[in-house]
């Protein structure tokens, strides 16, 4: 590993050796380009805001479902509490795994999700 690095930083020192001896060679737009792009700033990743207190997420889980033996996928999700037993449910694609086959499961205001027997 230890070598590999070595010889990557070997390599880069002579490709900028290489460019600097043939600048003469090399136009200044070519130059002023590369020059740009290694000068580059590294984008910066957006901070991601924290989710609101009344904001549950729930991973993906199988859950049985009538005509699909191994269940059917629901996607992870946010879920919105409405009071202390009661969760506002998004829109879910839920699809069954074997057949592909996905259909949309409706908005709406349910239980908790370890009591559920649907999506």
């Amino acid at each position: 590993m230890r070598g590999a690095f070595c010889s990557a930083r070997l390599s880069v020192g002579a490709l900028v050796l290489v460019l600097l001896t043939a600048g003469t060679a090399m136009s200044g737009s070519a130059l002023d380009q590369l020059r740009g792009a290694v000068t580059r700033p590294v984008p910066v990743v957006p901070r991601r805001d924290a989710p609101r207190p009344d904001m549950v997420w729930v991973p993906d889980r199988y859950i049985p479902a009538p005509g699909a033996p191994q269940g059917v996928h629901v996607p992870a999700h946010w879920e919105r509490r409405t009071s202390e037993r009661e969760f506002y449910v998004p829109p879910l694609m839920v699809c069954e795994p074997t057949t592909g086959v996905c259909q949309t499961s409706p908005a709406g205001v349910r239980g908790p999700v370890e009591s559920r027997t649907g999506p």
